[in-house]
């Protein structure tokens, strides 16, 4: 079982090294992470560490090209989620591996047609548990039932989920079961919530036209 936490931040966008990262998550029962906005890493850590670049704010018409070009030199691309139409450009584009960001989006910003996107290009969508335990009562109940909507298409359509603690610091991170836990405040299938703890496995070594460069 690859029980991965699917995206850390760690120095300079965060106050942690990746070899501390390594070294807590570890101990927390993770066989390993993805660090994103970090350069490719050559060296060994106390668990496998996978690199993502980490786009934020790119113009629509820009997304094949740093999609392209990042996926050459890291492991993996994320991209932050917008609206609608710039979602299904994200879903659409050659070298993108998983959409990140989606509590923060319109409502509509992610329908059936971009979960079918997703489910057929083997786009992983990535929710953070941070708000979930930094958030309160409004905003709290506004991201859960966001993340309610979501894993409701996800029973119809099946794309990957990817779960992450999205960790700046390392009071951030959580052990596998209490994410499963705090998830499970949204979604009650805790063997689905178990899979997405290793769908970023899935989503690396997927095979397809939407890997090629």
């Amino acid at each position: 079982m690859h029980v991965f936490d699917g995206c850390v931040f760690p120095y300079p966008s965060g106050t942690v090294s990746i070899a501390r990262y390594a070294r807590e998550l570890s101990s927390l029962g993770f066989s390993g992470c993805v660090a994103a906005s970090m350069a490719p890493v050559n060296r060994i850590y106390d668990i496998p560490v996978w690199t993502a670049r980490y786009l934020t704010e790119v113009p629509a018409r820009l997304l094949s090209r740093e999609a392209g070009r990042s996926v050459q030199v890291n492991d993996l691309v994320y991209v932050q989620a917008g609206d609608a139409g710039y979602n299904r450009n994200i879903l659409t584009t050659q070298g993108v591996h998983v959409m990140t960001n989606l509590h923060t989006t319109p409502k509509d910003g992610f329908d059936r047609y971009c979960a079918q996107l997703a489910a057929e290009r083997e786009i992983g969508v990535d929710l953070s548990v941070r708000p979930l335990i930094e958030l309160r009562d409004g905003a709290r109940q506004k991201v859960i039932r966001r993340y309610e909507e979501i894993f409701t298409l996800q029973n119809r359509y099946e794309f990957p989920i990817v779960l992450s603690s999205h960790a700046s610091d390392i009071t951030h991170l959580k052990s596998p079961r209490e994410m499963i836990r705090l998830f499970s405040l949204v979604w009650k299938d805790e063997n689905l919530l178990w899979e997405s703890l290793e769908s970023i496995c899935r989503i690396k070594n997927r095979t397809g036209p939407v890997v090629e460069i």
